[in-house]
């Protein structure tokens, strides 16, 4: 079974390559100019030395052609070289700009289901660590280990050579179980580093709550356990590569004295010159460098080996969200949402978030979700924009089930504003009409004071062009707040979704929030999904939810008259929360 995953991997390497062929010939035809000039002084010091033995009053000017030849021959060979060492450079660069992008395309593009369960720094190991290793791999793996070994070919006694082969296949032997050695070390090595990167990630992106909480410390030694198990996942790896290189030493001076004594016995005996045996000898020691190499070379194999196939497993993941191929393009929303799922539960959980859910949006209505945390209100959220799929039922637009749709054209209909503003380091221009590269400045002006967020916009250093920051860190949270809000009326979209647009911003912040939203909502069809109740008396349907489903629903005075579960939760309401605002919760 391993042996068929790596003839895949193998295979898939090879396709990945082949567009660069021409690259991969040019570079063999380098490596072969590199490995005759290589040799060829070793060749030719059998006619210099038995010349020098057999010869009768050589000139002195032979020895200086001789010194000629040997400058020529290295400076061909030098071109050679560096031919060979820029069109491998190149291929490899061509290789890993093509994977990342490949890898980075197929991430982005998958659902967040699969992000919920993956670790944000694996993730990020894999274009960092596993692509380095992958480099490194292929750059001395392109020929590298048969750049040097051909030359043994080009030896003049046949019988030495004879000898050097016996003794050849035991160093290949040590360097085939150091090999699967290193390959158990760097898999380890790689998963450590991908959950050191996971929990870094979590420490800076968290790092609020553990100063709040007072828990410096005990990330400090969360990270020193996962810091201590990376460097002994490196040490074993380093431990492999260091006592290797000593071996395989030993192993080649073993067989140098092997064929010095061979050597020895085949002059004494006729069989060969000494011109013979010191151009063998000298091509011997040379050969020894690159079968030392060749035990590195498979070290890196090995390593490579196993970051590409960690890369290849996120390639081989299949986007859970399915868009069939004859998915209908909707071009404007004109009657209706209407929800009626029978079951629907996340992946990693056996009970369903929502079941025997039925709900109808009309076109232009405001309707609002409110009930405890975790009784589905984000779900329903979630599950109109198509970022989940439903297990048993349908959400429909227009009477047009969700899954038939084109995915792209159904998002664009959607505007959702969040509690946790998503903002990128980038201007305020360019956040504002994030996803709407068309967007005049006319418009954009206009969203902004819809927004209420013109006049800060202005007051910045370099207006619409300051950069704000990683996740607008440089701005207020009412700021941020209300640049989502101008770039969802820079959408434009007829649906809107709102997700708890003012918690925790101050009163100032809110009122200006809450003016920014009122526009947003007008002429919209809105889902607003409250966790306080004060705010949702306008809207033209209040849904109350439990465990999934809908227990009562109807306008506010309505409800409060029923006495039922409404009424409940709106004498939970704390004083302090009966402010004006509309807010979409973050619970499941």
């Amino acid at each position: 079974m391993k042996e068929e995953k790596s003839r895949n991997i193998a295979l898939r390497l090879y396709n990945l390559i082949s567009p660069l062929k021409g690259w991969v010939i040019l570079s063999i035809v380098c490596m072969a100019g590199y490995n005759i000039f290589t040799a060829a002084p070793a060749y030719y010091a059998k006619d210099i030395v038995d010349a020098i033995v057999y010869g009768e009053n050589p000139e002195l000017k032979q020895y200086f052609l001789v010194g000629l030849g040997l400058v020529i021959v290295f400076a061909v060979k030098g071109l050679f070289f560096f031919g060979h060492s820029y069109c491998v450079g190149h291929l490899v660069q061509s290789l890993i700009l093509k994977l990342r992008q490949q890898l980075f395309d197929h991430l982005v593009n998958l659902s967040l289901t699969f992000f919920n369960r993956s670790k944000t720094g694996d993730l990020i190991s894999r274009f960092t660590n596993d692509l380095h290793a992958f480099q490194n791999m292929m750059q001395v793996g392109v020929a590298g280990p048969f750049r040097d070994i051909p030359q043994f070919f080009l030896l003049r006694s046949w019988q030495l050579a004879l000898v050097t082969m016996i003794i050849l296949p035991v160093a290949i032997l040590f360097i085939h179980n150091f090999g699967q050695r290193n390959k158990i070390a760097v898999s380890k090595r790689q998963i450590s580093f991908g959950g050191l990167s996971s929990l870094l990630v979590e420490t800076i992106t968290g790092v609020r709550v553990v100063k709040a909480f007072g828990m410096e410390k005990y990330e400090s030694k969360r990270f020193k356990s996962a810091n201590d198990d990376l460097y002994k996942n490196h040490m074993r790896s380093i431990m492999i590569d260091s006592y290797s290189y000593p071996i395989i030493e030993i192993v080649g001076a073993a067989a140098g004295a092997t064929i010095v004594a061979f050597g020895g016995y085949f002059i004494i005996n006729g069989q060969i010159t000494p011109g013979d045996f010191t151009s063998f000898l000298i091509s011997f020691f040379m050969l020894n460098e690159p079968v030392k190499k060749l035990n590195g070379f498979n070290l890196k194999l090995q390593e490579g080996f196993t970051a590409v196939r960690r890369i290849f497993n996120i390639l081989d993941v299949k986007d859970e969200i399915v868009i069939s191929p004859n998915a209908k393009k909707l071009t404007s929303f004109e009657k209706e949402i209407d929800l009626n799922i029978k079951a629907f539960h996340y992946p990693e959980n056996e009970e369903p978030a929502i079941r025997d859910f039925k709900l109808t949006l009309r076109k232009g209505e405001a309707v609002a979700l409110v009930g405890s945390s975790g009784a589905g209100k984000t779900t329903i959220a979630n599950l109109i924009p198509r970022f989940y799929d439903i297990t048993r039922g349908s959400v429909a637009i227009d009477g047009h089930d969700l899954r038939d749709l084109d995915l792209l054209s159904l998002r664009k209909l959607i505007a959702i504003v969040t509690q946790d503003t998503i903002l990128f380091n980038d201007t305020i221009a360019s956040n504002i009409t994030y996803g709407q590269p068309d967007c005049s400045k006319e418009r954009m002006f206009a969203a902004a004071r819809a927004a209420n967020a013109h006049k800060f916009i202005n007051e910045q250093p370099e207006g619409y062009d300051t950069l704000i920051g990683e996740k607008g860190s440089r701005l207020s949270g009412g700021q941020r707040q209300r640049l989502s809000i101008a770039r969802a009326l820079v959408k434009d979209a007829p649906i809107l979704i709102l997700d708890e647009a003012t918690s925790a911003l101050d009163s100032e912040s809110e009122i200006e929030v809450q003016q920014a939203i009122e526009h947003l909502m007008e002429n919209r069809t809105t889902l607003v999904i409250a966790h306080r109740l004060s705010t949702i008396r306008s809207a033209d349907r209040i849904c109350v939810m439990e465990n999934g489903q809908i227990v009562e629903q109807g306008a506010h005075e309505e409800l409060l008259l029923k006495g039922g579960r409404y009424q409940q939760l709106q004498k939970s309401v704390p004083p302090s929360s009966l402010r004006q605002e509309w807010v979409f919760g973050s619970e499941m």
